[in-house]
């Protein structure tokens, strides 16, 4: 009986060691299946996050170049009341005069590219070799580090974003919108550009405008001496400005050799044009300030709420910062229809300067201010009785 009983024992065992090999196939196809459904699920995040990612990437493109388009024509943007008649604009504090591209003088164009960006006609935005020594130079010295890598490109989104922050999410930023820029406009439209928005001296933006300032001429008529100074200043206009209560002669000669040497070292100019151009930086330059006007302008607590509300309303909703949404009516030449009656406001205002309403403070000063609310009946009852009919 013993042996019967061990007998079935290692006959049953036998059977059930028979049955595993015929279950393992199964049990690897199912955890084959299992894992290709985990990895086509985490592929198809990726996808997903990549799509989502270059779609977000592209808009932001799109928004920011439409915006520097344009911010391109560099022009004042208008405010019209209520009859289409011109109220203030905004932008005027800046004296500026646009040249077109073809008008600007080919050694100009030259000197900025030598000093500011020597490969410009051959990156995509981003000077890939530059960048990386700032980058390099940045890491070494710990963050401290003002070596300049910037393009004229780069220089030019500053310009228009007006962020200057020493960030390192503002500067990918500012690669991304270089590379936008330069795939969307020609090499020539972003020199125009830039040549026309740069600062260049005292609330003057533009080489046009600063060969007006510092020569009292037309940049068509400047010399390659003249042309490499407006170039040398562009790191720091005010620094280099020949009118201040302190002499600059030196600083001045010193930088524009640097951009001199810079243009005959990329065969821009020839050795012979070096040495006439040497020549006049040596023998003093005959600096003649030109007139400057004065562009400020007074606007009135309705216009200032109104330009307010619209950089705001801009900030928003292309979700941009305020200083690159007031550079942006600084430089559209935008048109902005307001709810202004030039006439009632006329008024208002004249009645607001009667004495009866000007309250003495407890200085003596007159500080009173008035505010005035003026509803129209008519329109109002119109507005119920549409809705009422409705």
């Amino acid at each position: 009986m013993r042996q019967n009983k061990d007998k079935n024992l290692k006959q049953n065992r036998k059977l059930k060691n028979e049955d595993i090999p015929s279950k393992t196939p199964r049990k690897r196809k199912q955890q084959k299946k299992s894992k290709h459904r985990f990895l086509k699920f985490i592929i198809s995040i990726l996808i997903l996050t990549l799509i989502a990612a270059f779609s977000f990437l592209g808009f932001k493109s799109y928004v920011f170049k439409t915006l520097a388009r344009e911010m391109f024509n560099n022009t004042p943007s208008t405010i019209f009341d209520t009859n289409k008649n011109m109220i203030s604009q905004i932008g005027t504090q800046r004296n500026r005069e646009n040249v077109k591209f073809s008008d600007i003088p080919e050694q100009l164009v030259n000197a900025y590219v030598s000093i500011e960006d020597q490969r410009f006609y051959t990156h995509h935005g981003v000077d890939i070799k530059r960048t990386g020594a700032a980058i390099l130079s940045y890491v070494v010295k710990k963050g401290s580090s003002s070596f300049g890598g910037s393009t004229i490109t780069q220089q030019l989104v500053k310009n228009l974003t007006g962020d200057d922050s020493n960030s390192i999410s503002r500067k990918v930023k500012e690669w991304f919108y270089a590379v936008t820029l330069d795939t969307s406009f020609s090499k020539e439209e972003i020199l125009e550009a830039y040549l026309n928005i740069i600062y260049t001296g005292p609330n003057i933006y533009g080489v046009q405008e600063a060969a007006h300032y510092y020569f009292n001429t037309d940049i068509s008529s400047l010399s390659l001496a003249k042309c490499a100074f407006l170039a040398g200043i562009n790191n720091a206009p005010n620094s280099y400005n020949p009118f201040s209560n302190t002499d600059k002669t030196e600083k001045i000669n010193k930088r524009t050799k640097t951009v001199l040497k810079k243009m005959l070292e990329l065969n821009y100019i020839s050795q012979t044009e070096y040495d006439t151009a040497i020549s006049e930086v040596d023998g003093g330059f005959e600096f003649n300030k030109g007139e400057i006007a004065n562009n400020s302008s007074i606007t009135s607590y309705h216009t200032d709420a109104l330009i307010n509300e619209i950089i705001s309303d801009l900030a928003n909703r292309k979700n941009i910062s305020h200083d690159f949404a007031t550079n942006y009516f600084y430089l559209s030449g935008s048109s902005i229809y307001s709810t202004q009656n030039s006439e009632i406001q006329k008024i208002v205002e004249n009645e607001s300067k009667n004495k009866k309403y000007i309250l003495k403070s407890s200085n003596n000063e007159d500080t009173s201010q008035a505010a005035i609310v003026i509803i129209d009946h008519f329109t109002r009852i119109c507005y119920w009785l549409y809705w009422w009919i409705r």
